[in-house]
């Protein structure tokens, strides 16, 4: 589904069934810039499939008025291009902070007042990081300015996770700022903007932001930048730089916006109730021991205090790629399509469309077995795009029928 998930070894032929333009962007034809247009690159995520091919497939598979669900809604992707495309949408997750994300990115605003929040804010960081940088002592408590030391804003007890991978003053920034966040209207947002920033500022390497293994601590030599690069100090400029960057994503994508309704359910799709019937599917699950959901944002979990669902994710990588593991997943999907179907619409014609890297051959059994038919197989080429994830993949956007 995504450039960013597994390999798998290149097909005998890319089966587009003559019927579909070529979806194998290279790097040049489909770049950075344009598959994290507006919203889409309101925040980092892995396992994120390119918004073009999901447009793609809405176009082709669906109408203006009908329901798309996306029972693995991840950052939002099929939920944003379904209401450009005027399509009603529905999406569901089992992580908190996926749910959080969504709504940030689709929700409406008003926008004099989001610019003057996220511009007061940081200017009281600002005003914040300056004061502190003069004190000398170390304690957390003794950098809050002395107008503020009543609030104790900042904990002692910060969780090991915090200490381990931020410079106290990356810690004193980020807290004061979540500390803030309930003074203002638009908290979610800055919630967003708050993790987003807590991604940049911890010690890590600037070649190993997805999975950091240890922190930097003493200057490096830097494979990404190809020099000695140092360790992060300080969360205001991200801080900063992502409040204006998240501004002109939400004021772009609300010049998109349909009347399509879009709805987002916190919950397990093998079991949730979608409150409403719908006509098909458009998304892409997680694949067997890739990807652990929860703790790819696991500072937005320190820092934001999120419930932690992680045991109910199907497929994650802490669980491994095993037969069992495989077998776990396989019924767990089959769970997600039975469910899915139960509560479509009984005149409904649309497709559950799924963008998969089925390199353990699993759907044919899954769809054989609640009842669907894969009538297509659009086999596409993904380049691997950033960090040090090169060279290239094969995945499959299967179409399957009732």
């Amino acid at each position: 589904m995504t450039e960013e998930k597994n390999t798998s070894k290149k097909p005998d032929t890319c089966n587009n069934n003559n019927n579909h333009p070529n979806l194998s962007w290279s790097e040049q034809e489909m770049p950075q810039k344009k598959r994290t247009k507006h919203v889409h690159g309101l925040h980092p995520y892995l396992g994120k499939y390119v918004p073009q091919l999901v447009e793609y497939f809405l176009k082709t598979y669906f109408k203006p008025g009908d329901t798309v669900l996306d029972p693995f809604v991840g950052s939002g992707t099929s939920v944003v291009e379904s209401n450009i495309l005027g399509i009603n949408s529905l999406g569901v997750d089992i992580s908190v902070f996926n749910i959080l994300l969504c709504k940030v990115k689709t929700a409406e605003y008003d926008f004099n007042i989001l610019t003057n929040e996220i511009r007061d804010i940081t200017r009281r960081i600002k005003e914040f990081s300056e004061s502190t940088k003069k004190k000398v002592n170390d304690s957390i408590t003794n950098y809050l300015p002395k107008q503020d030391e009543e609030l104790k804003v900042l904990p002692h007890d910060l969780s090991e996770y915090i200490i381990k991978w931020y410079t106290a003053e990356s810690q004193r920034e980020l807290l004061y700022y979540k500390k803030l966040i309930p003074e203002y209207h638009y908290q979610d947002v800055l919630k967003i903007i708050l993790t987003r920033s807590a991604r940049s500022a911890r010690l890590a390497p600037h070649y190993e932001l997805d999975w950091p293994k240890e922190p930097m601590t003493e200057p490096y030599y830097c494979r990404k930048h190809a020099r000695i690069c140092y360790p992060t100090s300080g969360a205001y400029k991200f801080l900063k730089t992502y409040g204006e960057n998240t501004l002109k994503r939400l004021k772009k994508f609300s010049e998109l916006k349909t009347e399509a309704q879009m709805s987002f359910l916190h919950g397990d799709s093998r079991i949730i109730d979608f409150g409403q019937k719908i006509t098909g599917v458009m998304t892409s699950p997680p694949y067997v021991g890739v990807i652990d959901y929860h703790l790819q944002h696991q500072y937005a979990y320190e820092f934001l205090a999120l419930e932690d669902y992680r045991e109910m994710e199907i497929g994650p990588k802490a669980k491994g790629n095993s037969k069992t593991a495989q077998k776990n997943y396989a019924q767990g999907i089959k769970d997600v399509l039975k469910n899915c179907l139960k509560q479509m619409d009984e005149d409904s014609t649309g497709p559950l469309i799924f963008v998969v890297n089925d390199k353990n051959n699993l759907y044919d059994e899954i769809c054989n077995t609640v009842g669907l038919t894969i009538s297509e197989k659009v086999t596409r080429k993904v380049d691997r795009r950033s960090g040090r994830r090169a060279g290239e993949y094969y995945e499959d956007v299967l179409i399957l029928r009732k």
